[in-house]
């Protein structure tokens, strides 16, 4: 089969700026999961929803000092302790056990949609995100996975966006210069109606994606 040029010759690529724009939790909070008041509840019932509120805002507190990603467990302990339960080994396991996918996440609705027609295109897509190692086989549960040819994650690459690094892992795994990768984030001028919420927010501005200007050389530090 004859492979087909995208309507732009200098847009080869897409870069998915976070797994994030892709998926969203349901109930609309990323941490801690949404069955988390479920469980704790279930050994505590007492807890209140001011209570829960005011734990997983010092939650939230504990992850925006890191610089780097947490464990999990040490997180779970930082939000029990400000709830004044008890974190036993019995609850920290609950509380990071595998659930299905679908029960804690879901597609923005017009995700597959926007994948479809870009693949359609045959755009190139990858993902550069300040994530835990498991986003692809999150994206795979959600049946995304296949569109992707590459992940640029923080947590496997020890570094976090915006450092180049993380796009130039991303561009060189699908073998083009960063040049010829458009980040999510520009609407491409051929990408004609983004209704889509993968694009959301940001206007198009008719400049070219080769103008978008990925860094060209990766940082020293």
């Amino acid at each position: 089969m004859t492979r087909r040029t995208p309507a732009s010759a200098d847009v080869q690529a897409v870069l998915f700026d976070s797994g994030g724009v892709l998926m969203r939790p349901i109930g609309g909070r990323w941490n801690p999961r949404a069955d988390f008041e479920e469980t704790v509840l279930a050994h505590d019932p007492s807890i209140t929803e001011d209570r829960f509120a005011e734990a997983i805002a010092a939650g939230d507190q504990f992850f925006a000092a890191l610089s780097s990603t947490p464990d999990y467990d040490d997180y779970h302990r930082v939000v029990l302790r400000n709830l004044g339960t008890e974190a036993t080994s019995q609850l920290l396991a609950e509380l990071r056990r595998e659930v299905p996918v679908e029960r804690v996440l879901e597609l923005y609705p017009d995700v597959l949609k926007t994948l479809e027609e870009l693949s359609r295109r045959q755009v190139r897509m990858a993902v550069v995100s300040d994530a835990w190692p498991d986003l692809p086989g999150l994206h795979a549960a959600l049946g995304i996975h296949h569109y992707f040819e590459a992940y640029a994650i923080s947590a496997e690459l020890g570094c976090n966006k915006p450092d180049p690094r993380m796009y130039h892992h991303a561009s060189t795994a699908l073998g083009l210069p960063p040049s010829n990768a458009c980040s999510s984030t520009t609407i491409p001028t051929w990408f004609k109606r983004p209704s889509t919420s993968v694009m959301r927010g940001v206007r198009s501005t008719g400049t070219p994606c080769s103008r978008t200007l990925l860094p060209s050389r990766p940082s020293r530090h």
